[in-house]
């Protein structure tokens, strides 16, 4: 929000012409939090003289952390965050602390906190989980309908060219390796959407993919990536290995508010290391 100021006032009363919605105490808060800036600089004080022409600014609401991750949006019903890379997303029979799930659930302590959905350990993204039961039960009906949008960006290794789609039939196998098939009899059916859109050139030629999920299987994109003769980077579970971390990120999540059904979207930036191997300054997802 900006805006600049016609008269002299001070400025918590510039800040309520500013955003009348919200309290006095709000809008005591943004200041103690260091969001409202004028004319480029931080202001401190209630009470300090806002002059005509000056520039008024309140900044983006910094995101919350629980731990290692980052709360994106939360309310009474659901809370969305930002994984990293090496976070697993629930408790296993190794590990039960530190964990997606487990760092809610400290949070949010005595409240129960439902899991939706999951992302690998090494895959980073955002990632939705329901505070309530109703909501938990409106989600789940939503991804098995495919109503959740879920886009991911990888690195992918070689020239994959144009888009189209992957379809085939996975199934875990003891040692929790997710096989591909063609025969409906031995899996489950999968389908992802990718689409090359960025290509790094170079000797050893890299390839930025955007996947979109029609279902959402275990390791379903890095099977099929492997599957089409271009593993993602990084993954030396399905096919390459080169050192560094998995190049799978889960951009974006489009779905309906379980309770209100307003549209909601909620994007995570690419990772810092995927910019470096592209030789990228920036990508918006």
């Amino acid at each position: 929000m900006r805006q600049t100021i016609e008269k002299e006032m001070i400025l918590l009363d510039a800040l309520v012409q500013l955003a009348p919605e919200s309290s006095k105490n709000t809008l005591r808060t943004w200041i103690k939090d260091g969001r409202v800036v004028i004319d480029g600089v931080v202001a401190t004080l209630a009470v300090l003289p806002v002059h005509p022409q000056q520039k008024l600014e309140v900044l983006p609401k910094p995101l919350k952390k629980e731990g290692s991750l980052k709360i994106v949006y939360e309310d009474s019903n659901i809370v969305v965050v930002d994984k990293p890379a090496g976070l697993l997303s629930v408790s296993t029979n190794f590990q039960t602390e530190n964990t997606a799930h487990a760092l809610l659930k400290r949070r949010y302590k005595p409240n129960k906190v439902f899991v939706v959905h999951r992302l690998d350990q090494d895959t980073s993204g955002v990632m939705i989980f329901a505070r309530s039961e109703k909501a938990y039960d409106v989600l789940k009906r939503d991804l098995a309908a495919h109503d959740v949008k879920r886009v991911y960006y990888g690195i992918v290794t070689g020239h994959l060219k144009g888009k189209g789609s992957w379809t085939s039939y996975l199934l875990e196998d003891k040692n929790y390796f997710v096989n591909s098939s063609q025969d409906p009899e031995r899996g489950e059916k999968a389908t992802t959407h990718y689409e090359a859109v960025h290509h790094s050139g170079g000797k050893k030629e890299l390839t930025l993919v955007r996947f979109t999920l029609e279902t959402g299987k275990k390791n379903q994109i890095r099977v099929h990536a492997q599957e089409s003769g271009h593993p993602i980077h990084g993954d030396d579970k399905y096919g390459t290995k080169e050192r560094g971390r998995l190049c799978l990120h889960a951009a974006e999540l489009q779905f309906l508010h379980p309770i209100t059904q307003k549209p909601l979207v909620f994007k995570a930036p690419l990772p810092k290391e995927f910019l470096s191997l592209l030789s990228l300054a920036k990508f918006v997802v």
